[in-house]
């Protein structure tokens, strides 16, 4: 044994070293190394580890070898042999505290090392396998999910070990953990200890809540046994706790399993290996009208090889058996004969080995589900309000309308119709007369297609027609045509008359495209183009209608860029107060410093934003640098000025506008009179998640102004309702005044609306003297135009409001 015994020697003397290693090869061990200090000879049990190590205590270097035992016992749990001239108390008793498998005096004799050597051996392996026992009774309860614990008849305290998984972790001590314990438990739980310490040889367990310090209620079980101590007259009760709160909870469940099964509104069925009846629950009486005593050990009627077709027979039951469970609908009959449409599911009852396989059946009565079935279908291809083909149902028929035009070499149309400001009406008059328009207008094309024509509704006021074999284009313009005559015709809703319109595009198959999909978005494209037009058109598509698309999502792109980029800049509009005779606010308006094409006005801006979030993150840019500016103008003394700042539609549906421009108004530390927020007419149409941002704004402070008022389609009463400060004449009826009578009785009536509703009001577009007049006898209170100014940049403002002209004073307020 001792030549496959490996032994370092660590000691600081050469020459006793050399002796040492010849006396252990003569005695048939090998030597793997010498060390004279702990650096070397931690080097050298890396490189090759000894079965034993034989420590001089006194050795070179900081550490000395009872320091070194220590680092080796917690690193390598190596024997270690102390062979040293040290024996007083001091160094003996640090020599015990690192565990020692022996210690010798020097000098001392070959026998005496070799007996040491092979004694040390035997005690670590003894060691050794102790451990290994521990560990395996430690996983053996760590599996089990167990802790000890204990308690000797004389000090009658308990010591109450922890599982290695941490599932008694709250248990630190007995006193503790009989704290938690129910108080309806804890007095069994007492007598069950006394009975255990009074009585030698007795077993017994018993089952106790604990609430754990999160208020989780837990069950535990305590497994005991008292033992005598060895000869002595005490004796001590060992034992097991059990946490057993998922057994509780599968006894619950089995509690609750039994419970579903007799009040579940499906009918259970319990069959037996055979496949004949065990037990079935009441809802499967009441369902079929059968009786217990019908069916006790008998087949199910429904399930037999003779109710089912052979195949499915032989594959539900060959599922069942396969992969545990077969679901699927099947037609029954009830006792009375009268036929049922159930909804069967057979699952495999999972046993043990050996045991009785089991199956269970759960039926659904869906006969009612059947009668509704059709319609459901219907629905899924048909739209529910106009009863046409909806788009699932129009690109299967396109694809068989392309097959068919394949076939015969003839031309297909596709017609893409669009009703013209339909949104108008459902905000109007309400979606039910919409509803009612829709129908309407559906009936109308149905009338003047042809019978092989197929006319469907995509969504919303959207609807496709297909023309299958037309000889030219001429033939789909006489369809177009015929669609925009006949629904151009009045409509009477809610007592009022309404002529409707629509636009359409055409796309053509094969000379536009053979796939279905791009023929229907050539024909939107096309759509689009129609009522680009003037609606109430229609437009063939062509190639240049996809390179506009094109071009939008290059300036989407490049938009995209410029706010990366930081190539936006703004321009301040002057607004001019009729009352005060003086500038006292300004509009900030959006220009694009393009490296291409130069500095590009909001129109190659604001349309391609607006399709797209990059309307929030530019408006958002505005306002900041808006902000930014009218601060650095306050400070350099103009206090008064307002700044208006247009929003769009999509960024009052944000919902951080609010806190945008509440966290810009204290950063910059604006009044928040000072800021004035344009909003279009589209932001009254009764949405609630606009009204809600308006009504927020106001709390802030902010001023809202209705831009270009009259060009909209707005509820007069949101004027009323909403928290609107000041309307803004749009340009196209201060253009003609004061010669065109129309604009005139346009801006005359705006403007006493205003003075009604206590609103103030800026006229847009002034270029001549002879409109200030007329606006300003008429109430107006502010101008804005290139009259007055065109817009500028920033450094020019204060130059205009210090060398605005004279010539203002003269005007009568």
């Amino acid at each position: 044994m001792s030549e496959f015994i490996k032994i370092l020697i660590i000691e600081d003397e050469k020459i006793v070293a050399l002796d040492l290693k010849r006396r252990l090869i003569k005695l048939g061990y090998q030597v793997t190394g010498m060390a004279a200090n702990g650096q070397k000879a931690l080097t050298l049990v890396n490189q090759d580890l000894p079965n034993i190590v034989l420590m001089d205590i006194h050795i070179q270097g900081s550490m000395d070898g009872i320091e070194l035992a220590g680092i080796l016992q917690k690193t390598h749990s190596i024997p270690i042999i102390y062979l040293t001239a040290y024996s007083e108390a001091q160094t003996v008793t640090r020599a015990k505290a690192t565990k020692p498998y022996g210690y010798l005096l020097k000098p001392f004799s070959d026998r005496e090392l070799n007996i040491i050597i092979q004694v040390s051996i035997e005690r670590y392996e003894s060691d050794i396998l102790l451990k290994k026992s521990e560990q395996h009774l430690r996983l053996a309860l760590e599996a089990a999910r167990m802790g000890t614990w204990e308690v000797t008849k004389a000090s009658h305290k308990i010591f109450m070990g922890k599982s290695p998984r941490g599932d008694l972790e709250p248990i630190a001590d007995w006193e503790s953990f009989f704290l938690t314990i129910d108080d309806s438990d804890k007095s069994e739980v007492c007598d069950f200890i006394d009975r255990l310490c009074a009585k030698r040889g007795y077993a017994a367990e018993i089952e106790f809540r604990v609430t754990s310090d999160a208020g989780k209620i837990c069950w535990y079980k305590l497994y005991g046994k008292s033992f005598e101590n060895g000869s002595s007259a005490q004796y001590q009760v060992v034992g097991i706790l059990q946490e057993t709160t998922e057994n509780r909870l599968a006894k619950d469940r089995l509690a609750q399993a039994a419970t579903v099964f007799e009040c579940s509104t499906e009918g259970i069925i319990i069959l037996n290996k055979d496949k004949l009846v065990d037990c079935a629950n009441n809802a499967f009486y009441s369902m079929t009208q059968y009786q217990e005593r019908n069916l006790k050990n008998k087949e199910l009627p429904f399930l037999t090889h003779r109710s089912l077709d052979k195949n499915i027979f032989k594959d539900l039951w060959h599922s069942v058996e396969t992969h545990g469970c077969w679901r699927g609908e099947i037609k029954a009959f009830k006792r009375n004969k009268e036929i049922m449409y159930i909804w069967l599911t057979i699952g495999l009852i999972p046993v043990e080995t050996g045991m009785e396989k089991q199956f269970v059946v759960m039926i659904s009565d869906i006969s009612k589900i059947r009668e509704t079935q059709e319609q459901l279908t219907h629905f899924a291809y048909y739209d529910s309000l106009t009863n046409l083909p909806n788009r699932i149902l129009i690109m299967d028929r396109l694809n068989q309308s392309i097959a068919k035009a394949a076939r015969d070499s003839s031309l297909l149309g596709i017609l893409f119709i669009d009703l013209d400001n339909f949104k108008r009406i459902n905000d109007t008059l309400g979606h039910k007369h919409g509803d009612s328009m829709l129908c309407l207008i559906s009936q109308r094309i149905l009338s003047v297609l042809r019978q092989s024509d197929t006319l469907g509704r995509l969504s919303g006021d959207e609807y496709i027609t297909i023309a299958g074999n037309v000889e030219s284009y001429d033939a789909l313009i006489r369809i177009a045509e015929k669609i925009l005559d006949c629904i151009s015709k009045p409509i009477v809703l809610s007592n009022m008359e309404i002529i409707p319109s629509c636009s359409i595009g055409i796309s053509v198959y094969p000379h536009h495209s053979e796939n279905p999909d791009h023929l229907v978005q050539m024909a939107d494209t096309a759509m689009y183009e129609a009522k680009n037009n003037g609606r109430n058109n229609y437009a063939f598509y062509h190639p240049g209608l996809t390179q506009r698309a094109v071009h939008h999502l290059t300036r989407e792109r490049e938009l995209h860029h410029a706010l990366i980029n930081n190539e936006f800049l703004l321009h301040f509009q002057p607004q001019f107060s009729l009352i005060n005779k003086e500038i006292i606010g300004v509009e900030a308006l959006i220009r694009w410093k393009h490296p291409k094409k130069g500095l590009l006005l909001p129109a190659e801006i604001i349309p391609v934003a607006e399709t797209s979030r990059l309307i929030i993150d530019i408006g958002n840019w505005v306002l900041r640098e808006a902000c930014k500016q009218l601060h650095q103008w306050r400070n350099d003394g103009l206090d008064n000025l307002r700044m208006s700042v247009n929003v769009s539609i999509r960024q009052l549906a944000d919902s951080n506008l609010q806190k945008f421009i509440a966290k810009l108004l204290h950063q910059y530390s604006l009044p928040a009179h000072s800021l004035e927020l344009e909003i279009t007419e589209s932001c009254l149409q009764n949405e609630l998640i606009y009204i809600s941002c308006l009504e927020q704004l106001k709390k802030l402070g902010i001023l809202i102004s209705i831009d270009d008022f009259g060009t909209g389609y707005s509820c007069l009463s949101s004027l009323k309702n909403l928290p609107i400060h000041r309307l803004k004449i749009d340009q196209s009826f201060v253009k003609g005044i004061p010669l065109d009578k129309n604009d005139c009785a346009i801006a005359t009536a705006v403007l006493a609306l205003a003075q009604k509703l206590n609103l103030q009001v800026t006229a847009e577009g002034i270029e001549t003297y002879d409109q200030i007049i007329f606006l300003l006898d008429h109430g107006c209170n502010e101008l804005q135009g290139y009259w007055l100014s065109k817009p500028v940049s920033p450094k020019q403002i204060p130059d205009l409001i210090r060398d605005f002209p004279d010539q203002f004073t003269s005007l009568k307020s």
